[in-house]
């Protein structure tokens, strides 16, 4: 049993639980129970292949960005109070970066001649969107913006002496403290300089989604491509570009309420009892102003950046996946029988 007990010890500290990879590779693991892939891909063309690097490499750049900065935060203190403004944003930046390289290889692929264009009428940018997954991305994509311009709102400044708490970075007068029980003391780890990068990243996200999806939406297509097949593209296409993005959101998500569930779990002892000539313990314990919240918000941010990390992993494997079916089929289909189709097992 003490064996067993210094080997999970070992491998905490090898791999703790704050690194957005340890935690993210067992969800991983767990999401085999449902083998089906979540994503296909067009059948032939240029398309193909940009589908296939964004879906892998993309996906893959967002999981290394951001079990590098998580591992940077754990191995690093932050002596500044907002250390961290770069690093829980980042891997929403690299999703965005992703889609937005994809999209722009997409730009490259030879557009029909004018005479040979189908005309259709303008598409909205959500038109080949899955309505689901758009929910979803604008349901994360909400608490984020809500929970950084929280944390910047409760912000203040503080007086160089003033009663600190919890961890105690050099003091600056940047409005990065937020007051802890009613001006008792105060607290670092809010504000725009922690949180406004974050909001930055969401709103480039927001604008090269809606921008890529309207631009694929309303690419001309050939008059001689029949209406399903270019629905179908266009949708597998759409629900790429939203996973990746989602991924981005839901690891950038956890990583904010990591931080800000633990900013507010702070907690003070009054009124101290002595034990003995060198011993004390506190009879009172002060607890922050959303200590409530503080714990259950600091757990579910592990499991966001964990679930995050996961889905991005799973949506790698499983592109590689469908490319490799996809091959199998146009190796085993004669070229005049090649169509587009959903997804497989």
């Amino acid at each position: 049993m003490n064996i067993l007990f210094l080997f999970v010890h070992a491998v905490q500290d090898l791999l703790p639980l704050e690194v957005a990879i340890t935690f993210g590779l067992a969800l991983f693991a767990l999401s085999w129970v449902r083998p089906r892939r979540m994503v296909s891909l067009p059948q032939t063309g240029r398309r193909t292949a940009t589908l296939t690097w964004a879906g892998v490499a993309g996906s893959l750049l967002v999981v290394v960005v951001a079990t590098a900065v998580s591992a940077i935060a754990v191995s690093t203190s932050d002596v500044s109070g907002y250390d961290g403004w770069w690093r829980r944003p980042a891997p929403l930046f690299a999703a965005t970066l992703a889609v937005g390289a994809a999209a722009a290889a997409l730009r490259r692929i030879p557009l029909p001649a004018p005479g040979e264009r189908s005309i259709v009428p303008r598409r909205p940018w959500y038109a080949f969107a899955s309505r689901t997954f758009l929910w979803i991305s604008g349901i994360t994509a909400t608490l984020l913006a809500l929970t950084a311009l929280w944390q910047i709102a409760i912000a203040r400044t503080a007086p160089e002496d003033g009663p600190f708490f919890g961890n105690v970075p050099d003091y600056t007068d940047l409005p990065i403290y937020m007051s802890f029980n009613s001006g008792y003391g105060y607290l670092s780890g809010a504000g725009w300089p922690n949180h406004l990068a974050t909001l930055v990243a969401l709103a480039l996200a927001c604008t090269v989604f809606f921008a890529v999806l309207h631009t694929d939406a309303n690419r001309p297509v050939f008059a001689r491509s029949t209406a399903s097949s270019v629905r179908s593209e266009r949708e597998l296409t759409a629900r790429l570009f939203t996973f990746i993005l989602l991924g981005g959101l839901i690891t950038t998500l956890g990583a904010v309420w990591m931080h800000t569930g633990s900013s507010g779990q702070a907690l003070v002892g009054l009124d101290e009892q002595w034990v003995s000539d060198n011993q004390s313990y506190p009879r009172i314990l002060v607890a922050g102003g959303y200590d409530a919240i503080a714990r259950p918000m600091n757990l579910l941010g592990y499991a966001l950046q964990a679930g995050g990390v996961a889905f991005l992993l799973r949506l790698a494997v499983d592109t590689a996946r469908a490319a490799l079916a996809t091959r199998r089929s146009r190796l085993a289909t004669p070229e005049h029988e090649i169509s587009t189709t959903g997804p497989r097992r």
